[in-house]
């Protein structure tokens, strides 16, 4: 079975989905054996992990489908790239989609922001398309996705809820549903915006608004959040705040320094050489050598 379709039957059996981030072959791998169904690739994360830059939109297009290409390649589960702006207007964003699907992704994930570089993280700086020119844009993400597999899936960021407020919101998302856009992606909106922070209540309220839940949802809200509370307001899927990124970062820390302290006598053995053997492959490969290899 395709990916796509894989995650495509994913969203429609009932229960929550939850998607951890990944940034390369091996998390992915990690994730995958733990017993994740689906995975999703941060941009940043995969800048950060790839290239040793932070997520403002410095990576490539060429760069994030290769490594779309890699992670995809490496798993059995469906992947969904964040592909931030989508590298330009409508052509870039077309041509993007096009070359995700040929790299094997299950689903583009795009944001309203208007393409900047660096991107523009705070959300008083923060600029957004209007209206129609995103929805245009998203219609040539459609009409790529159609044309070369109808099962791929289109998650829609909707930022500017941060700068116009959740009618906004809900206009944009009504319109990009009918267009046939598959889950819409409500961002948390910050404190320091004007309309402040959303809390549970007004999620709920707004995801109501936009059709939850017979319209998949991605909920994004307030540090804290559980499945629970995500599946109470009517969202269907999310990304846990846990940054796995992070925590490996921290590991690399403790490994190198003490490497540094105590040289071959620093010994760490988790996880054991079996399992990570088991995530490689080693048995897969070892039989294929056995078997053609005089």
């Amino acid at each position: 079975m395709k990916k796509t379709t894989m995650l495509r039957n994913l969203l429609k059996k009932p229960g929550f989905v939850s998607l951890p981030v990944v940034y390369d072959a091996m998390s992915a791998r990690i994730a995958e054996s733990v017993g994740f169904k689906a995975l999703f690739m941060a941009v940043s994360a995969a800048s950060d992990a790839q290239l040793g830059l932070p997520g403002l939109g410095l990576a490539t297009s060429t760069e994030v489908v290769y490594w779309a290409k890699c992670i995809s390649n490496s798993v059995n589960v469906p992947l969904i790239v964040n592909v931030d702006d989508g590298f330009g207007g409508a052509l870039g964003a077309f041509r993007t989609t096009e070359e995700l699907i040929r790299a094997g992704a299950a689903a583009i994930y795009l944001s309203d922001r208007k393409p900047v570089i660096p991107a523009r993280v705070p959300h008083n700086m923060l600029e957004c398309l209007p209206r129609e020119e995103y929805l245009g844009k998203m219609g040539a993400i459609i009409e790529a996705r159609n044309g070369l597999d109808k099962d791929f899936l289109i998650f829609a960021r909707l930022d500017d809820g941060a700068l116009t407020g959740d009618d906004e919101v809900v206009a944009r998302a009504k319109a990009l549903i009918k267009m046939g856009v598959d889950v819409i992606v409500p961002h948390q909106r910050p404190p320091e915006s004007k309309y402040g922070a959303r809390d549970k209540a007004t999620l709920k309220a707004l995801y109501k608004r936009i059709g939850a839940p017979d319209v998949w949802i991605w909920g994004m809200g307030p540090l804290g959040t559980t499945i629970a509370d995500y599946e109470e307001v009517g969202a269907k899927l999310c990304m846990p705040d846990a940054s796995p990124s992070g925590a490996v970062k921290d590991t690399l820390f403790e490994v190198y320094q003490e490497l540094k302290d105590k040289g071959p006598a620093a010994r760490r053995g988790k996880p054991g050489r079996e399992i990570a053997d088991n995530i490689r492959g080693h048995k897969f490969w070892h039989e294929l050598e056995d078997k053609y290899v005089p």
